[in-house]
């Protein structure tokens, strides 16, 4: 789609949109506020006839914040960017210097309106913008692209130390200047400047954690020191951030539902074309974290006209996990009693198999740096220009230090599905089976985990040239190179020792376990009281003599025969599997133009512009070749492949370009309301792991040919989007919005499966359903650009402190936005086949009451997101993933004892809300976590 065809439909379904309650709601905001206006300042500038870039919003906003401090400085800051902003833009400011709103980024961002988190073991991670997940917002760190540790596009908000942030802007309309890459949102995170915060200024906060479950503390440091020398033209600011955390979480899991299965013995089964439960597991996980973060800025402006910056940033964060469960297997053929729902779910069984006492663990090792370097040039009053270079790495050092490991014991149990709110169940354990180490016996084992890698070098020119008169207001245009190198490299122990004792074939040894206890869940629900074992001394175990004689004559093998392919192999050493790389370049170009004026006593701005990008990707990785198939068995194929069936190295190429226009559109309806429209095309490159050339070949039979693999020639997302918004600020304090937006994204990915025709010797001349002379035909299930997606929502926003009321109740404050978005590709739970619906569509609400009086400084907020479909297709049955309704509250309260000491007190997940997954149906529970409150009690310093 070319320009911005199609508007009339457009409109018709924004005026659908805005014809509902939403404009009722906000006509009520509108006129119980005027009265509350009179008594209080005005706002405290007209809108600014200019567009800002990412960078210009960074130093303004900045040199903002610090004016004033508290809530009301944080709101009026934020309420004052989204005023002035040339397009759809919500911010967020610190209420002082190391002081965010809340201790997580991602959970400040949060009560945006139209912004939902993701949460990793109950803290903030990623971010949903507008329907549109992580991988659809591009993050910003002051205006500059940044290295993540995933081996996607998301970006991971917990690696930075929400006290390092002085701010954050979310552009939900796109500008021109700003990079492209999201059709969400780009979320531009900013950190203060030396010259900005004018003279010295220091900070110093330190913390105690507490965390419910693991009923253990820790510390939390942070200072700043910032100063400025030779009569303001140079000036140093340096930070260092220092946390702890021991989360414990408990979990009841389920791997997914299978769905069309029978049930009960093979030759008389019980029930057919049913969902049946994979497992279940009862577990806890110890979580370990730490971050250790530090910044160093320097500035020096020579001159009024010219200013340089360099900067640096180092992070180290470290997740260590480890988890110890029991798992139960349902293997569909061992039921011996089931019943099933009107939805064919089971809903109960009976079955014969082995409790499995699980140790698992995963590590994430990220060490980030960024570093980067600025000149600004301004050799006249209406001439600016910017050159920026800055280079930024990642890489997470997870790589062979993950493990999977297993002991089982014999056993028959039942499991229960939970009604309403309630839980699964298993009981019914033979006697001795969860707490006699004699019983147990051998089974998998495995270490694993990736190296991630990503590195960034970007280098930017922003010009820009003011008008002195006319209509013509601001010229800008600049040029752009960002590249991006991201690897993954699998570090795991030689995949074919991870079976070795598969079956439970040989006894454990008894002295490795020990009783272990799960603190929720009580009530005899789920059994909270099993068997332990230390991973490592079962590895070792595993290995010595006399288990691996045990297994061979289990085995029936020659003596010798595992123990020398533990040899061969180092053991469970964890070398380099095959790896994939992706290398994407992307050159850029923009024109920015800001019209302003007076039409009949109205003031109106016009931004227009476009940007132009041109992308380049090389892709690696390493994948079998298929050279023929040979038929020994009329029931399947046996694969021959080059170079003895090791992995070759795969090299592809690929480009596309990509033309961006916008149009932002701000009209003064009256001194304090304005209306706001906004055209734009967007767009969102595919996962990096998508387009690693990586294939598997998974079935070779003559009624089925089937492959799997990554696709090096997908093409990006793109999206036409239209907003139309609605602001009214009484007040500096005050904010009453409404906004309504609808996004068509085209070329949308998912994972089909296609006919590809491989060549083939065809030695033996086969002649099949899907072989033919020297071809064999293929069904490969790839990502591919496909469908299309229609997004459409409404913010509502409202902002006001009671600044008017008598005594302490001015103290008071609210601030509540809600966001309701819908698709037209809704998941439809009727339908099995189903390849394509709208991911993390989903509604919020945020409320927050706060009070700023006489040095009291406290606030109570609630979140909440709705039920929303979070995967497609996950788990072993490759079925939909639902996340229920989630709310949650937070609290802080501080008392500054003087004017530069503050004592505080901090608490998320105040009523210790539980996160929830379903399957297709809402009893199909998959994942019930409880991560619990956690407290923290501190004081701050400022100098």
């Amino acid at each position: 789609m070319s320009g911005f065809s199609g508007a009339t439909s457009i409109e018709r379904r924004i005026a659908r949109v805005m014809g509902g309650s939403g404009i009722a709601v906000f006509a009520l905001f509108a006129a119980t506020t005027p009265a509350l206006a009179q008594q209080a300042p005005s706002a405290a500038q007209a809108p600014a006839a200019t567009a800002p870039t990412a960078q210009q919003d960074v130093a303004e906003a900045t040199a903002e914040d610090i004016v004033v401090t508290g809530i009301r400085a944080s709101l009026a800051s934020s309420a004052a960017q989204k005023r002035n902003a040339s397009g759809i833009l919500d911010a967020i400011s610190s209420e002082d210097l190391g002081k965010f709103p809340d201790a997580n980024v991602a959970e400040s961002l949060q009560r945006i309106p139209g912004v939902a988190i993701d949460r990793s073991n109950g803290e903030g991670q990623r971010v949903t913008v507008r329907g549109l997940g992580p991988a659809f917002n591009t993050v910003l760190f002051n205006g500059r692209s940044f290295a993540s540790d995933s081996y996607s596009r998301a970006f991971s908000f917990d690696l930075i130390p929400a006290e390092l942030i002085s701010g954050a802007q979310v552009y939900k309309s796109t500008q021109a200047p700003l990079q492209g890459g999201g059709i969400g949102a780009t979320i531009n995170v900013q950190t203060p400047r030396p010259l900005d915060l004018k003279g010295f200024k220091g900070v110093f906060v330190a913390k105690g954690l507490y965390e419910k479950n693991s009923k253990k503390a820790t510390p939390q440091l942070f200072g700043l020191l910032s100063d400025t020398f030779a009569d303001g033209k140079l000036g140093i600011l340096a930070s260092l951030s220092y946390q702890r955390r021991i989360a414990s979480v408990d979990a009841i899991t389920d791997d997914g539902y299978l769905p069309g299965q029978s049930v009960g013995p093979v030759n008389a089964p019980i029930y057919t074309n049913v969902y049946a439960p994979r497992t279940q597991a009862i577990g806890n996980t110890v979580d370990r974290r730490t971050r250790l973060g530090a910044t160093l800025v320097a500035q020096y402006a020579p001159s009024d006209e010219l200013t340089f910056t360099v900067d640096g940033l180092y992070n180290r964060f470290k997740s260590d996990q480890q988890g110890h469960a029991l798992g139960s297997w349902f293997e569909p053929s061992s039921y011996t009693a089931a019943t099933i729902d009107s939805n064919r779910t089971i809903t109960s069984l009976t079955t014969n198999g082995n409790a499995d006492f699980v140790s698992s663990g995963s590590v994430r090792d990220t060490t980030t740096y960024e570093f980067g370097g600025n000149v600004e040039w301004r050799p006249s009053e209406s001439v600016k220009v910017v050159l920026d270079a800055s280079q930024s790495r990642a890489k997470n050092s997870a790589g062979g230090k993950g493990y999977f490991v297993v002991i089982g014991t014999p056993t028959q149990y039942s499991f229960k599905a939970p009604t309403g709110n309630g839980i699964p169940s298993t009981f019914g354990y033979s006697a001795g089976a969860l707490t006699n180490p004699a019983l147990g016996r051998t089974h998998i084992a495995g270490i694993g985990g990736d190296d991630v890698t990503e590195k960034v070098t970007e280098y930017r020119l922003n010009t820009e040239w003011k008008a002195e008169s006319g209509a013509l207001k601001t010229l800008r245009f600049g040029l752009m190179r960002t590249a991006r190198d991201k690897t993954d490299v699998p570090i795991a122990s030689n995949p074919n020792i991870g079976c070795f004792y598969c079956g439970y074939l040989t006894p454990a040894d008894p002295s490795l376990l020990s009783p272990f206890t799960v603190q929720s869940f009580g009530g005899g629900a789920v059994p909270t009281t099993f068997l332990q074992f230390d991973p490592q001394a079962y590895l070792k175990f595993l290995t010595s003599p006399a288990a691996t004689l045990a297994i061979d004559a289990a085995r029936g093998l020659r003596p010798g025969t595992i123990g020398a392919l533990y040899a061969a192999s180092n053991g469970y050493a964890a070398t380099p599997q095959p790896s994939t790389q992706v290398k994407e370049v992307v050159y850029a170009g923009y024109a920015d133009v800001d019209f302003a004026g007076d039409l009949g006593g109205v003031p109106w701005f016009v931004n227009i512009g476009a940007r132009y990008e041109h992308t380049e990707v090389r892709s690696f990785g390493q994948q079998q070749q298929l050279l023929d198939l040979v038929q020994n068995d009329p029931t399947i194929y046996t694969g021959v492949y080059a170079n003895n069936g090791a992995a070759v190295s795969i090299d592809k190429s690929s480009s596309y370009d990509t033309f961006l226009p916008n149009l932002n559109v701000r009209v003064n309806l009256a001194p304090k309301f304005q209306a706001r429209f906004a055209a734009y095309k967007s767009l969102t490159r595919p996962a990096l792991s998508d387009l690693a050339p990586s294939l598997t070949y998974t079935t070779l039979r003559p009624a089925t040919l089937t492959a799997a693999g990554g696709n090096p020639d997908l093409k990006p997302y793109r999206a036409t989007n239209f907003d139309l918004s609605f602001e009214f600020y009484p007040t500096r304090t005050t904010t009453l919005s409404a906004a309504v937006f609808y996004k068509h994204v085209e070329d949308f990915i998912t994972q089909v499966f296609a006919p590809e025709v491989f060549t083939i010797a065809n030695a033996q001349n086969i002649s099949g359903q899907f072989v033919s002379g020297k071809s064999a035909t293929f069904s490969v299930k790839r990502p591919r650009n496909g469908g299309s997606l229609d997004i459409r929502g409404l913010e509502l926003n409202a902002v006001h402190s009671l600044d008017w009321a008598p005594g302490f109740l001015s103290g008071f404050g609210v601030q509540a936005n809600a966001t309701f978005v819908s698709s037209n590709r809704p998941f439809d739970v009727t339908k099995t086949n189903q390849s394509f619906a709208a991911e993390g569509i989903g509604n919020s609400q945020n409320a927050t009451v706060f009070y700023e009086k006489y040095g009291v400084s406290a606030r109570i907020a609630y979140n909440r997101r709705e039920k929303f479909l979070q995967t497609l297709a996950g788990g072993p049955g490759n079925e939909p993933v639902f996340v229920r309704t989630y709310g949650q509250f937070d609290g802080s309260a501080a008392y500054s004892v003087t004017e530069n000491a503050q004592i505080f007190i901090e608490g998320t997940n105040l009523f210790n809300a539980k996160y929830v997954t379903t399957g297709r149906f809402d009893n199909q529970v998959l994942n019930y976590q409880n991560t619990g409150p956690r407290y923290d009690i501190g004081f701050r310093l400022n100098f």
